[in-house]
């Protein structure tokens, strides 16, 4: 069992290595049954993850749910030829746009968003028809940058907090479908 990746690479793999359950083709249990269960605890555990993620991250970040809740996406569990079984979570920790917070409103020398304050920033629309919060990067009129919110150093805080308690809720929950499938296969 290993947790790996991080918001450095972008996503987390769940693995299990399907030899650890190799015991159990000594027990009452059937082949289905067996592949059946590190398939489960990693979508349950991959599961969990996307779900303490959208929990902590709009407190570290200061964003909406909202704004964070279609970048977290969950991997369903998937086997390879080496007998590893491994889910992903995909932590989508590209800059948000600063268009997609709240709008505040120009002030002072800026533009504020979501409780972000962007200096020298105002809001436009682009000859293309989209709306967005800018910069200019020099004194000249031209050329602007569109102003986004990182958050990858805020995700990176939470996902090192998340893997240990990953790991722990990943054998547990590989030892309770370990459980279960005795008892329904004694029944």
């Amino acid at each position: 069992m290993a947790i790996t990746g991080g918001s450095d690479f972008g996503w987390l793999d769940v693995e299990l290595n399907t030899s650890d359950l190799d015991r159990l083709e000594l027990s009452v249990l059937s082949p289905a049954a067996i592949k059946r269960i590190p398939s489960r605890a990693i979508n349950e555990t991959t599961a969990w993850i996307k779900s303490r993620l959208l929990r902590e991250l709009p407190s570290a970040t200061g964003l909406p749910r909202k704004n964070l809740l279609g970048r977290v996406r969950q991997g369903m569990a998937s086997a390879n030829l080496n007998a590893i079984i491994t889910g992903k979570v995909w932590l989508g920790i590209k800059p948000i746009d600063a268009m997609a917070l709240k709008d505040e409103g120009a002030i002072d020398s800026g533009y504020m968003a979501g409780g972000f304050y962007f200096k020298g920033g105002f809001k436009a629309v682009t000859k293309s028809g989209h709306t967005g919060i800018f910069a200019r990067i020099s004194k000249a009129r031209l050329p602007i940058r569109r102003q986004n919110v990182r958050i990858d150093s805020f995700a990176n805080e939470v996902v090192r907090r998340l893997i240990p308690q990953a790991e722990q809720q990943l054998s547990s929950r590989t030892q309770r479908l370990i459980g279960f499938e005795l008892e329904r296969a004694t029944r």
